[in-house]
């Protein structure tokens, strides 16, 4: 008797469902557009959703995930800032012309051309002095300092 009326209940289902079925469904029960629902999407005036450029800046700042790519962050590592700052130290001693200044990895070499000739003890004086004034004004780099003559 139980076993009757499971089956029955099933049976039952079986046909209710099969009843409410939409017409436009295909067979794995996806709906189908006919021409009547592009056209009532067609009045409702509903328009296409487009990306505008300035919403991919939008997710990067929502996901914590997505690096900054703006160009007026600070936090990357601006390797053109400290050889500038680098030349102006050089540059602002009056003793030396700062010639090509280059960083790799923790090291910051800069090479120098003194402006007039100097003496031995003079020119090493000057250069220790020139080597602590780069040091105090980057000390994220180890300061290989270079003087050509």
């Amino acid at each position: 008797m139980n076993k009757a009326f499971v089956f029955l209940l099933m049976l039952i289902l079986t046909v209710l469902t099969a009843c409410g079925t939409n017409n436009n469904s295909n067979q794995f029960g996806f709906q189908s557009e006919t021409s009547d629902t592009l056209k009532d999407n067609e009045k409702s005036g509903r328009k296409d959703v487009s990306y505008v450029e300035g919403e991919i800046t939008d997710i990067a700042d929502r996901n914590p995930n997505f690096l900054d790519l703006n160009t007026e962050n600070e936090a990357h590592n601006n390797h053109g800032a400290y050889q500038q700052k680098l030349r102006e130290v050089v540059e602002s001693t009056g003793d030396f012309d700062a010639g090509m200044i280059y960083i790799n990895g923790h090291k910051a070499i800069v090479n120098v051309t003194p402006k007039r000739n100097l003496s031995g003890d003079d020119l090493r004086r000057r250069t220790d002095n020139l080597q602590k004034k780069l040091v105090k004004a980057v000390q994220r780099y180890k300061i290989d300092l270079r003087v050509n003559k």
